[in-house]
């Protein structure tokens, strides 16, 4: 009988990421973002930060890769961003911004912190309007809008991964 180091099997692939980190301090919000993923920070129902897209060119973000091909950590953005109870922070990945306006998101966010939804259920609120709004054929997105205004003729969602998270600033002082 082989044991379970014996019969894994290592494979190398070769693939590139875009990269956010985030954490919670006793300063605030300190994230080091590259590529398109990123966060937003959202506040009695107002974007008080976005983190921005860092791209090369239109739809070629920057990204980690292994090898000499892709671009270098310390190209990331490092963000300081003070919070507050009752914040609302959005980790995504770039299926979200492709599809959802930040209006979009904001109704959702409002919506369900009113609701008293738990940070997974409004991740999963808006993780499934991002995915219907990517399916859509007939609806204006940023991608879309962004695809427009660099000279493609595109229409509708994009198709791609859309990763959530959501949580919220509950502590009863000031970060």
């Amino acid at each position: 009988m082989q044991s379970p180091r014996e019969s894994l099997h290592y494979h190398k692939s070769e693939g590139s990421s875009t990269a956010c980190i985030i954490a919670l301090t006793g300063e605030g919000l300190q994230a080091i973002n590259l590529g398109d993923s990123g966060f937003m920070v959202v506040r009695d129902g107002c974007t008080v930060f976005r983190s921005p897209v860092r791209q090369h060119d239109f739809n070629f973000t920057y990204q980690l890769e292994c090898g000499s091909a892709g671009d270098l950590p310390s190209s990331g953005q490092v963000f300081a961003i003070p919070v507050a109870p009752g914040d609302v922070i959005i980790a995504r990945t770039d299926g979200l911004f492709d599809n959802l306006y930040n209006n979009d998101i904001i109704a959702v966010v409002v919506h369900a912190t009113r609701a008293g939804l738990e940070p997974q259920v409004t991740a999963q609120k808006i993780a499934t309007l991002a995915r219907q709004r990517a399916q859509d054929k007939n609806r204006q997105t940023p991608f879309s809008a962004a695809a427009q205004e660099a000279g493609f003729r595109y229409y509708g969602g994009k198709l791609d991964d859309i990763t959530v998270v959501v949580s919220y600033i509950t502590s009863d002082h000031k970060v």
